[in-house]
C-alpha cells in the first residue's frame, strides 16, 4: 500500500509523542499503531492491548491542530492501562458502576450517563501527564481554546443529557483551573456556563444547581490519587456527585461501603 504524505506525517507525529513521554520517563512497551476512521464522529480514541494497541483517528482530526495532543492523551490513556492503573482497570471500575445501578434503582439511560461521565474523572488523572509536556504557550493557547468549544449554555429538557453537558461544562472548566491556566477563555467559559445554570433545574426541591455545580467542579480540580487502594473511594465520591445532578442528596455511599 502506498504512504501518502499524510499517512507519514502522522507517523512522524506519534513518533515525536512516543520520544516525549519516553524523555519524561514514560515508556509505553506495546507497538503503537494509527488507523483512520472517516466515519468517526468525534477526534479519536485507543483500542488497546498489551502487545499492539492502535490510536484511531477520524479522518477530519488529521487537520486539526490538536492532533499532537491527542496523540499524547492516548498514549497516556496506553501507559496507565500498562501500569495498571486502578482508573484503568475496567473490571473494578464496571462491579462499581453496577453496583451503584443496583443500589439505586437506575435505569438504562441513568446508568449510561454514570459510565460516560467516568470518561471525565480518567481523563482528568491521565492529563496530569500529557499537561507535564504541554509546555509553550502555543499549545497552552489551543489547550484553552478546544475546551472553550466543550462548554454548553443552554439545557436540553431532558434531565440526563442536561446533567451530561453540565458534568462536561465542569470537566472543560477545572481541566484548566487544575493546570493553573484558566485564563484568555476563562470569561466565555463562565459565561456560557452561567447561562447554563440559569435554565437548568436539578430537581424539584432544591434549585440551588451552582452549588452543586462547583462541587463536582471543585472535585475535578483537586482530585488526587495518592495511592491505588483509595480509588474506589474517589470513584464512590465522584458518582454521588453526578447523581446529585439528576436526584435530591441521597446516601447511596452508605450502601456501598
Amino acid at each position: 500500500m502506498e504512504t501518502t504524505n499524510q499517512d507519514e506525517s502522522v507517523n512522524q507525529t506519534l513518533q515525536f509523542s512516543i520520544e516525549r513521554m519516553q524523555d519524561a520517563g514514560y515508556s509505553i512497551d506495546a507497538i503503537i499503531n494509527i488507523e483512520i476512521d472517516p466515519d468517526l464522529q468525534f477526534m479519536g480514541y485507543a483500542k488497546i492491548d498489551s502487545h499492539s494497541s492502535t490510536i484511531v483517528i477520524a479522518d477530519w482530526a488529521l487537520d486539526s491542530q490538536m492532533l499532537g495532543g491527542l496523540i499524547l492523551h492516548e498514549l497516556a490513556h496506553i501507559y496507565f492501562t500498562e501500569n495498571q492503573s486502578p482508573s484503568h482497570q475496567q473490571e473494578l471500575i464496571q462491579e462499581i458502576i453496577h453496583s451503584i445501578i443496583h443500589s439505586e434503582g437506575l435505569n438504562n439511560a441513568e446508568g449510561s450517563f454514570l459510565t460516560e461521565s467516568f470518561t471525565h474523572l480518567q481523563n482528568i488523572l491521565v492529563d496530569d501527564l500529557v499537561f507535564e509536556l504541554l509546555n509553550s504557550e502555543k499549545e497552552t493557547k489551543l489547550v484553552q481554546e478546544f475546551f472553550l468549544t466543550w462548554m454548553s449554555d443552554l439545557p436540553t429538557g431532558n434531565h440526563i443529557v442536561d446533567a451530561s453537558l453540565l458534568t462536561r461544562n465542569a470537566f472543560a472548566i477545572a481541566s484548566l483551573k487544575r493546570r493553573n491556566i484558566f485564563f484568555n477563555v476563562d470569561k466565555e467559559m463562565e459565561r456560557r456556563n452561567e447561562k447554563f445554570l440559569s435554565f437548568y433545574k436539578i430537581d424539584d426541591t432544591d434549585t440551588n444547581n451552582s452549588e452543586k455545580f462547583i462541587k463536582l467542579e471543585t472535585f475535578l480540580i483537586t482530585i488526587n490519587l495518592k495511592n491505588d487502594s483509595n480509588f474506589k473511594n474517589i470513584l464512590l465520591q465522584y458518582f454521588e456527585l453526578l447523581l446529585n445532578l439528576l436526584q435530591p442528596k441521597d446516601i447511596f455511599l452508605d450502601k456501598l461501603k
